[in-house]
Order: structure tokens, then sequence, then C-alpha cells
């Protein structure tokens, strides 16, 4: 953990910063009050960023908050979570007992494999996959959760600019779960932000989170001030011209005036250093600062530089090869002219700042003793014990072409660090490909090219990863045709995830011409152009093709490609509309599948994927999720990131309509994790679309519009209909109407871009709803009649036939209530409740109920509304439909009965003393609410909300939001 810290005249440079630090008194005001927020500084190097966090931290403390920092370090900036370890090292290693009491074993493993302070804690994980580093990013979310219950807590990154790849994917997640009572500060130079942070930025400010502070130059007058002398000095205009204003940089001239300034000012940018432009006068200063020290000292300082910052003594005495007397007489005399400083950790020393570090590593004179250095550093490392991790960057730094030991130390580091690091993983494994002799090591070659293809896709470089498929086939021998066709298929996959499936096609085309037409090759490389073709919109052509592969494959008898291409067929039969053959099909799949031991083929999995969809839209959701749980475990198993992300949302799918809706959302959220991590399209509209449909289920209707909006901000010409079709219901739902009408009408027709007929009636219903809304009861009918003749060919009791019924019925039942006809309408309702029942679609079932007592109660038929209302609200509130749980209260309200309000505590609403309103805003706290979305969920202006939250925070004796949260479960659970 760092302590940030300023000397000398640094604390003066704060002069000209009122307005700076009265915002940053707010935010610490705000979070003191449970809001959540983000505090941004920006500006170039020496502008005073560092200076002015580390104010803000001090201010934090003294109010009470716990600190925590951090700082990103150039010349590391590709050692995984480097700025993270720096920052939560020391403190988590203080917690590791009441971690494994509040959060639980799987969690602190899951921060062990990054935080070196808690390994050895913990139970073993299982098999992770690359893109499952998001439950990393939650268990230090979790933590965070659990620290701002007893104060609150602000984390500050400086120079976030130079942060690893690992910390700036963490770093934007926490962002975008800001964590009440706690403040994120970061500190960088805006040219050289990684664009993964800034559009985690844009949520945050899009939420009004977000406190960014843009940091200018000095005037002459505070330079003056700065520097204690009058505005119309000679030295102050000299200095000031030749800084720019710029704080640092005027400090660091300000050292030099009693020994003379360098000769020959001038301020001229050095751009020796593509990421570091100091001007010349800069450099010259620092440089003659090292001029003055003795030989020793100048090699521990220049060792200093190589180990790290911060550095230990021990790594700095063995690459300086010294003795360690020397070497702290030497750091001595170092912190004395304030080149180094002590850090918060005892035996470490950080440099006074990075431009200084940098001056002293860029040396010229010292080019050849850094690699050596380097190479000492890596030796020293292993002797000690460190990790592979730790020794590859020297070894990166120090190896010569040719160097196999070298080439195989990256490339095991380059291992171990892909499940949560992959882009360390990518820089590692190139470094090991150009250490490769290049007239040896072939089979080495095409194994790493694989691996580095791989990790290039896990950190979302699809067109990078598809360019290093194309040189392993160019490396493979042209006459191993059955080698290329893995390797093809990998590139398929790349492609339609790209929204290049034309290019794919041709790809495809031209290697069948290669292969025999009755092979395993040629089967496979048909299923590939048989899903090309589907995304497309060439259904026949798709159908066509996929048949003939099923045909071939069972004629070689060879079941994984069967199990490819029966399940493939399924889902197009599904989607047509022809339920009798796809049920045939997914009972065949599902039976192999069921009697096999192990999955562990990738194509398999594809197949899995494949079923557990089309068993979802047949109406066979409990064998879904149980194929989609397998499906989970075999994706680890076999490190398929790709088929993972579709199975998970999938189960969220299953999940939401079996009525197990707080999983469903855990599933939805990590599908989108997953989707962002691997930056592909395709899976973020399937995945935004789901937890869209989820939220809207669940009731959390400004999660759902959001997740909604996301999903159809990029069309897609297959994929589009989807995210269409659930962010209309979520519209609908919160009703806007004519919105969610004119979303899903928009799908509601022929053609690749429009919704597939075989599922269409799942998302007609709300678009009947909609109709309805807006007075054409007509057009609502119309629709209706065509639900119930989809449903009217398929064998009765087919669980087929149970979803399309269910959804016909709910229709119609919601046009009779529109027309009048009550007993009508709940009698529609009751059917529609027993089709869904038939197949365990809980949620419908519920709704449709709720519907039911709806109708009875406008018949005065009191009894039978109560009882009915009094189970839907039971079912709703188990499953966790907020919402509809709610409307059934009210409707039970109006008919005399009281029933309690289900708070998240399950105990009356006035053992915590809080009025109904108090209670509503504070579920909705626990729910993750803003205050500016509680205050549109209750219609009452956020100036209310803030009212209402500051009684809450009285009346609990807490200051956070999580605090609300902590009050409510310890009552739930009877707990003070």
């Amino acid at each position: 953990m760092v302590v940030i810290g300023a000397a000398g005249i640094g604390h003066k440079m704060l002069v000209g910063r009122t307005s700076e630090l009265k915002l940053l008194g707010r935010a610490l005001a705000d979070a003191s009050a449970g809001s959540a927020a983000a505090v941004v500084v920006l500006g170039e190097p020496g502008i005073g960023k560092t200076r002015l966090l580390a104010e803000f931290c001090e201010r934090a403390a003294a109010d009470g908050f716990e600190v925590l920092g951090g700082r990103g370090t150039e010349l590391e900036s590709e050692v995984p979570f480097g700025v993270i370890v720096d920052a939560l090292n020391e403190r988590f290693a203080s917690l590791v007992s009441e971690m494994i009491a509040d959060v639980g074993q799987d969690r602190v493993a899951e921060l062990a494999a990054v935080l070196p302070c808690l390994r050895g804690y913990g139970r073993q994980l299982g098999a992770r996959l690359e893109v499952e580093r998001f439950e990393f990013y939650r268990a230090v979310c979790g933590t965070f959760d659990r620290l701002v219950l007893r104060r609150p807590l602000v984390l500050a990154l400086d120079d976030v600019h130079w942060a690893d790849p690992a910390s700036v994917e963490l770093i934007s997640f926490m962002l975008r779960r800001l964590v009440p009572g706690m403040i994120l500060a970061l500190a960088y130079r805006p040219g050289q932000t990684p664009g993964q942070l800034l559009d985690a930025l844009t949520h945050v400010a899009a939420d009004g989170q977000l406190c960014e502070l843009k940091l200018s130059p000095l005037s002459i007058g505070e330079a003056a001030e700065a520097l204690e002398l009058p505005p119309d000095s000679s030295v102050v205009q000299k200095l000031h011209a030749d800084s720019g204003g710029n704080p640092f940089y005027l400090e660091q001239l300000a050292r030099m005036v009693t020994a003379g300034p360098p000769s020959g000012l001038s301020a001229d940018v050095d751009v020796a250093n593509k990421d570091v432009r100091i001007p010349i006068t800069l450099r010259t200063t620092i440089s003659q600062e090292l001029t003055r020290l003795a030989g020793a000292t100048l090699w521990v300082v220049r060792a200093g530089a190589v180990a790290g910052d911060p550095f230990d003594v021990d790594l700095v005495t063995a690459i300086a090869e010294a003795d360690e007397a020397q070497v702290l007489k030497s750091l001595d005399e170092l912190v004395r002219v304030d080149l180094v400083r002590p850090a918060a950790t005892p035996g470490q020393f950080r440099f006074r700042h990075p431009i200084v570090r940098r001056v002293v590593y860029d040396d010229d004179s010292t080019a050849g003793w850094r690699i050596a250095a380097h190479n000492r550093a890596a030796r020293a490392l292993a002797r000690r014990g460190g990790s592979v991790e730790e020794r590859a960057h020297h070894v990166e730094y120090s190896a010569h072409p040719g160097d196999e030991e070298a080439a195989a130390t990256l490339a095991e580091a380059a291992h171990i660090v892909a499940p949560h690091a992959p882009a360390a993983a990518v820089r590692w494994l190139q470094a090991a490909l150009r250490l490769l002799p290049a007239t040896r090591g072939g089979q080495q070659r095409l194994l790493l090219q694989v691996l580095l293809a791989r990790a290039l896709a896990n950190i979302g470089n699809l067109r990078e990863s598809r360019a290093k498929l194309e040189e392993v086939l160019e490396i493979l021998p042209t006459g191993s045709v059955s080698d290329r066709v893995p390797i093809i298929r990998m590139i398929a996959h790349a492609d339609h995830a790209l929204g290049h499936a034309e290019e794919t096609r041709h790809l495809i085309d031209a290697t069948l011409d290669r292969v025999p037409a009755d092979s395993a090759d040629a089967i496979a490389l048909k299923l590939e152009l048989a899903q090309n073709q589907w995304m497309r919109g060439h259904w026949e052509q798709a159908v066509s093709t996929a048949n003939w592969a099923d045909v071939q494959a069972t004629g070689i008898a060879d079941s994984t490609l069967m199990v490819e291409a029966k399940s493939a067929l399924a889902m197009f039969a599904n989607d047509q509309g022809d339920f009798a053959r796809a049920k045939e099909l997914v009972d065949w799949v599902a039976h192999y599948v069921d009697a096999s031991a192990t999955i562990e083929i990738p194509e398999q999995l594809e197949g899995l994927s494949n079923l557990v969809f089309a068993e979802i839209y047949l109406g066979l959701l409990p064998a879904a999720l149980r194929h989609a749980e397998r499906g989970l475990k075999a994706s680890r198993a076999t490190g398929q990131n790709h088929v993972f992300g579709l199975i998970l949302f999938s189960a969220a799918i299953a999940k939401m309509l079996l009525g197990r809706l707080s999983e469903a959302r855990r599933d939805a959220e990590a599908a989108v994790e997953v989707a962002l991590l691997l930056d592909n399209d395709p899976l973020r509209i399937w995945a935004e679309s789901v937890r869209c449909w989820v939220e809207t289920m669940s009731g959390n209707l400004p999660t759902a519009l959001t997740a909604g909006r996301a999903a159809v901000r990029n069309p897609h010409p297959y994929y589009g209909w989807f995210a269409h079709a659930c962010y209309g219901q979520a519209l609908i739902e919160a009703g806007r109407y004519e919105q969610g009408r004119q979303e899903l009408l928009s799908i509601v027709r022929p053609g690749p871009s429009g919704i597939p007929p075989g599922v269409s009636a799942i998302f007609l219903s709300p678009l009947v709803i909609a109709e309805l809304a807006v007075g054409r009861i007509e057009a609502a009918d119309a629709l209706t009649r065509r639900l119930e003749d989809d449903a009217q060919d398929l064998p009765l009791s087919s669980g087929a036939w149970h979803l399309r019924a269910g959804h016909a019925r709910y229709a119609r039942a919601c046009v009779y209530a529109a027309r009048g006809d009550f007993q009508a309408a709940a009698a529609y309702s009751d059917k529609a409740r027993e089709s869904f029942d038939a197949v365990d679609a809980r949620l419908w079932a519920a709704r449709a109920r709720l519907d039911a007592g709806r109708a009875l109660a406008r018949i005065h038929d009191a009894p039978a509304a109560i009882r009915e209302l009094e189970l839907a609200h039971t079912a709703l509130r188990d499953i966790g439909a907020t919402r509809l749980a709610d409307n059934a209260n009210k409707e039970l309200r109006t008919l005399g009965k009281r029933i309690k309000r289900w708070p998240t505590t399950g105990q009356p609403a006035d053992t915590l003393a809080l009025t109904a309103r108090e209670r509503e805003v504070a579920d909705r706290v626990v729910q993750g609410y803003t205050n500016r979305e509680i205050a549109k969920e209750l219609f009452i202006s956020p100036k209310t909300v803030e009212k209402h939250l500051a009684r809450v925070f009285a009346k609990l004796d807490t200051n956070s939001r999580s605090g609300i949260a902590a009050a409510m479960i310890r009552q739930q659970h009877g707990r003070t």
C-alpha cells in the first residue's frame, strides 16, 4: 500500500486549486452520507495531479475515511495488477480471518490468485476460464462492501495511464459497480487514457457520480506565491517561462536556482521516449542532481530504477552487485538529497517522481549495463523464491534472441497469468515468439501462436487473433488439410463475432474444395457453413446444409459430428416453427448427452449450447437448466470462452422462467462481463438483452431499460431482433407503451432481422398489451388470433404446445379484460396459468394468476380474487419479482386485505422505525437503485429522496448505503 505524500515546496503548489479542493470536499461529504462516487484528476505530466490527490487523501483520513492508495509505474506497465497489488496487498493481509468469515473461502481464493498476501488462504479453486476473471473483480468489490460497513473508504490510484491492462480492466469494473460509501479516485494523463477506462467513466458520468477535475498551469502570480517571491522578480519570470507554469517543472528548476541554472535553458521537448515528453531543461536539471552523487550512490539509484518503483533493499543490492552496508549508506544519501523517499512498507523506497526515475533509467551510457542489471534482477528473484510472473518482466528486458530458456520462462508466466491477466499473457507470448530461433522449434512456435491467438481473443482483440490464426495456417504444411480445419473453424468463430460472415464463407468454400466430400473434415466445414448461412439469413440453405451434414455424420457413425449436426438442426427447426422435428432432434441429443460421462470436445459443447436454447423454446425448462449447468462445467474444463458465454445467458433465461430470478440476474450480469471482456458484439447484444429481460421480470426497470438501450445501440443483422424484443418488453412494462410497441413492431416481419416464427409467441404477448394500452383493441385481437393459430397444430400436452398455448391464453385474457368481459378474462388467465405450470414456467404462471385475481375482483368475487391474489403475491415474492408482487399487494389492499410488505427483512415495517415511504426508499437502496432511479420509480424528486435517505441514515445509525443493507439483512435474520 502506498501513502501518497509531498515534500518541500510541493505543498505550496496547491495554490490556485481552491475550487478543485472544494469539489473534493463535497465528494467526501456525499460519501460520508452513503453515496458512491468516482473522482478523476486529469492533467499533463507535472501539473499537480499527485499533489492534489495527496491532499484529498489527507483530508479524507482526517474526516474518518480509510484511505488506500496505489500508483502505476511506467517501466512495469505490463506487470499484471501492479497498481492494484500496490494499493490492496497490505490492507487485505490484515483482513484474512474476517474475509474468510464474511465473504467465504471461495472469494478469498479468488483474491489469493492475484494478491500475494493471501496465497495459501481459502479453498482450492476449481477450473476457471480466462473470461471468469470478473469473479476476482467481484471478490474485490465484495471486500470493499464489507470495509465500508465500518467507515467510508477512499481508494486513490495515481498514474493510472501507466496501469497494466489487467488493472485497467478491474478499475473499469469497479467504476461500473461503484460501492456506496466509497470514493474511487483516479489521476492520469488524458492523452494516454485507455479506451476501456473512458467507456466506464462515461457510464459513471451518465449516472451523475463523476467528479472530474482538469488541472491547468499556474499563472505567474500563483507561481510567485508558491516560490514566495514577488511576481515581477526576474527569477519568477524566468522560471515561469521555462516551466510553462507546470508546478513540478517549476519546483525542479527552482531547486537549481542557488546552484546556478544550467546553461542554455530551453523549453524544447526531449522526444527520445515516446511515452514521456520531458523538457530538455528539466532532464538537464535532474541529470545535474545525479552528477553530484558519489559513484557508489549513483549505481545504487540506477539499480533502483531497474528494480522498480517502489524498490526494496535486497533486490537493489543484487542488481548493483554491492555490499548491503554500502547500499544502505547510499540510500541514506539519496533520501537526504530527496531523489528517493521511504515508502510505507519498511525496507522499500520510491523515487521523488516518476520523471526522476525515467531520467535515471534512460541514461544512454548505461544501456548495456541495464540489460545485465535486469538479468541479475531475474536471477535474484529466482534465488529468493520469486514467482515466474515477477521474473518475467526482467527476463523480457534482458533475454537475447535464441534464448530458448528465457522463451520457456515467458511462456510459463503467460500460462499462469492468462486466467486473470490475458493481456500480460499476450505480451509475454509475443516476447517468447521473438526469442525462439527462426530455424528451430517449429512445433513450439506453432503451439505458442495458437495460445497467442486465444489470448488475443480473450482480451477482445479478435482481428489480431484472426491474423495470428492466419499465420498458423501459413506455418502448417500445405498438404496437412486435416490440421487446418480446426484453425479454420476458430477463424470462422472470430469472423462471425466481427460480423464478417461473407469473408468466412469464402474461406470455408475454398477449404471444402480440398477435402474428400464424405470425410469428417467436410462434415465439420459444412456445419460451420450452415451456421454462416443461418447468420446471413439464408435459412433454407442452412437447413439443407445441416441436414446433409447430419446424414453424412450418421453414415460414418461419428457421434461428435452427429451431436453438432442434430443440435444445429434442432435450433433451425425450432426457429422456423417445426416443433415436431425440433423435439425429435432434441430428444436424440439429450439422450446422447445424458449418457455421456464427459463432454470435452469443443464441437460437442457447441451442440450442447444449441440443445439448451432449443429446450427452452420447446418448454423443456428443467432439462434446459440441467444441460446448461453441465455445459458451464464442461466449458471450464475445455477452456471454451465463447461457448461459456452462450451457455451462461441461456442458463439465465432458464432460471428466470423457472422462477430463480436472483440466480438469473447473476448469470445475466456475468454474461455481460464475458461479452465485455471478449469485446464480442454479438455476445454483448445477447447478454445485454437477457439482462434487460431478467431485470424487467424482476421489476428493476431502470436497470432493465439501461441494458435494453445498450443492446439495441449496435444493430446486428441476426442478433438484433432479440435486443428489440427484450427492450420493447421493458418499455411496455415501464408504461412507455407507444415506444415499446414500435420496438416490437420493428421485428414482427419476415427476413433475417425479424423475429423467428418459432419464438414469436413469447414476445408477441407484450405487444398485445401495448396495443391495448394505446386503444388498438382490434389489432390486439388479430395478434391474439395469430398466437392461437400458432399453438393449434401442435401436439396437445407437449411442452411446445403448453408454452405457446399459455401465451395465447394470456393474450386472450388481456383482450377480454380490455373489452370489459372480466368473467372470460379470469377464465383465460387461469387456463394460461395451467399451461405455464405444466412446463414449470413459474414466473409466467404467477403473473397469469395475478391477472386472474384482478379480473375476479372486477366481477366482485372477492373471496376468489383474494385467494388468487394471495397465491400470486406469495409466488411472486418467493421468485423475486418485486414489481409484480407489489401490484398483487395493491390489489389486495383495494379488497380490504392487508399483507405485510415483504421487506428484504421479513419483519414488520416499524421494527426499524421507518415510515412506509422511508421503507420504500430503503428497499430500493438495497436493490442498488441510485437516488435518481428511486425518484423516478416513486414519482418524487431527487431532493425528496435525499431527505428520506438522511432520516433513514439517522434511524439506522449508519452513514452509508451499504449500512442500510446490513441493518435490513440483520433484521431479516433476527439479529440486532
